[in-house]
């Protein structure tokens, strides 16, 4: 049975978030008293009105190489885009397709600030680019993930970085449909020079990212309506 002095401490508490009307619902008996008090934490917990700042999901090994967050597919979808060769003289610097995720605490972070916090980590999936005739006329299609890519903020790890910011990148393994789970840090001169000159908040591309420039500071989640 729940704890009653549990339940008569934390009934205040959860009747100022959610009114009156929900906390009746409660009181029938102790399993529906449990029940609630789990649904209500639920909610605590991941609506972002109420829930803290989530963590960073950044950690490292003993080798001082960056894990790959295997849920990063879950988290905020903020980007996409493809450089074809056709449209660079036939050779594209990067003939790819790329989708861009951003872990949630950095996004909630953004949308309240406008500013990229420390452990913000974005990652990049790195696809193929494929020619396809559909419904919808001629076009280009993503292909196989080849590599995952990711860049993390953190003035103290990266102090001596411009922005502050730590590449990294996971190749699929040779003669292997698996990635590497972890990753050094790239030279310096390796992918900030890019940043660097044309990114435009911070070392990130938003000006490609339209659910980033959307929410900058706006607690914006979705389109404007009216």
């Amino acid at each position: 049975m729940i704890n009653q002095h549990l339940w008569a401490t934390d009934r205040s508490y959860f009747r100022s978030l959610f009114g009156s009307q929900i906390m009746m619902k409660l009181t029938p008996n102790p399993t529906a008293k449990l029940t609630g008090m789990l649904m209500l934490a639920s909610a605590c917990i991941f609506n972002p009105s109420y829930a803290e700042e989530l963590a960073s999901p950044a950690e490292f090994n003993d080798s001082n190489e960056l894990i790959l967050p295997l849920d990063y597919r879950e988290w905020v979808q903020v980007g996409a885009n493809v450089s074809p060769n056709e449209l660079n003289n036939g050779k594209a610097p990067f003939n790819e397709m790329r989708t861009i995720y951003m872990d949630r605490g950095a996004f909630q972070h953004w949308k309240k600030t406008g500013e990229f916090r420390t452990g913000t980590l974005l990652l990049k999936e790195v696809m193929g680019v494929e020619r396809y005739k559909g419904l919808t006329g001629s076009g280009y299609a993503a292909g196989e993930v080849v590599a995952v890519a990711g860049m993390l903020k953190d003035p103290v790890k990266f102090a001596d970085e411009p922005g502050n910011w730590g590449f990294f990148r996971y190749a699929k393994l040779e003669n292997s449909d698996l990635f590497q789970k972890t990753s050094k840090q790239l030279p310096t001169d390796k992918c900030s020079g890019c940043h660097t000159s044309g990114a435009q908040d911070d070392m990130v591309f938003t000006q490609h990212y339209p659910v980033l420039t959307d929410s900058k500071g706006t607690g914006r989640v979705a389109v404007p309506v009216e």
